[in-house]
């Protein structure tokens, strides 16, 4: 009878990581048995012959199996991040191609294949490490300063922590509200913080209470003209496609035209 392998072991040979392993499996992609127990179990034949058939396909492995992989793993994951900016040349592509695996992680969290655990797990680790890099990077004394918040009904900040980056990158400064951010906090510290430039707003595509959305754009938006401060509005929320005052971003893209005024506006008090 032929030996069978543990998950972890056929990781080993075809040189990836569990994940990948465990998703080809329940795809079909990967022939295994099951054991008693539900535990997944593979033959050496059933992963040459797999092997060989990727050889003449597609590659099944894309970058968001690579990050996953990475964010389940042990390693550095900061230091995964300061490697792909090395490769990608700015946190900006870096973003674009970190969007993707945060749309894949939480449609695995909702079909299942993700426990509330290993999403939590996931996504706290590159939030720290996200963190950790942006708090690294040096500022100019009178930087600029851009006030990062989710709507009162959002939780995830990941999109508000990448923003983040990309902007301290550009020589821009932080205040963070994070999560659940009531309207009313956010207008108060606009008005009474002259420090701030640049409102970021965020709302994931769960939020799809568009009357809520237009609410608050029309808020935060006639606080921020009167200021003269700049609003985006990001992630795929159900933000109105042609707001009265700020920018709509959807994911990351359209931050490269943005991220050219931003740098342009360094020390100047107005962005408009």
């Amino acid at each position: 009878m032929a030996q069978l392998l543990s998950t972890s072991d056929a990781a080993r040979l075809i040189g990836v990581g569990t994940t990948s392993v465990k998703r080809w499996a329940d795809t079909g992609l990967l022939d295994c048995v099951r054991t008693a127990g539900g535990h997944r179990r593979f033959t050496r034949d059933a992963l040459d012959r797999f092997v060989r058939l990727q050889s003449h396909d597609e590659p099944v492995v894309t970058e968001v199996d690579r990050w996953l992989d990475t964010l389940s793993s042990d390693m550095s994951h900061e230091l995964a991040l300061i490697r792909a900016r090395n490769r990608l040349g700015s946190w900006r592509h870096v973003a674009d191609e970190l969007d993707p695996v945060l749309v894949e992680v939480g449609r695995r969290w909702s079909a299942g294949e993700l426990s509330i655990a290993e999403e939590h797990i996931l996504t706290e680790r590159l939030s720290r490490a996200l963190a950790r890099i942006s708090e690294s990077l040096p500022l100019a004394p009178n930087a600029p300063t851009c006030l990062l918040a989710c709507i009162e009904s959002e939780d995830h900040t990941l999109g508000l922590s990448l923003a983040e980056l990309c902007l301290r990158e550009v020589g821009w400064a932080s205040v963070w509200l994070g999560a659940r951010s009531p309207t009313e906090a956010i207008t108060e510290r606009v008005r009474t913080d002259s420090r701030i430039r640049l409102v970021g707003l965020s709302a994931t595509e769960g939020c799809n209470d568009s009357s809520l959305l237009r609410q608050v754009v029309a808020s935060v938006g006639a606080v921020c003209s009167e200021r003269n401060v700049a609003l985006i509005l990001g992630g795929r929320g159900s933000w109105p496609d042609a707001p009265s005052y700020g920018t709509r971003l959807n994911g990351m893209d359209g931050f490269a035209g943005l991220q050219k005024q931003f740098r342009g506006s360094r020390g100047r008090r107005s962005l408009l």
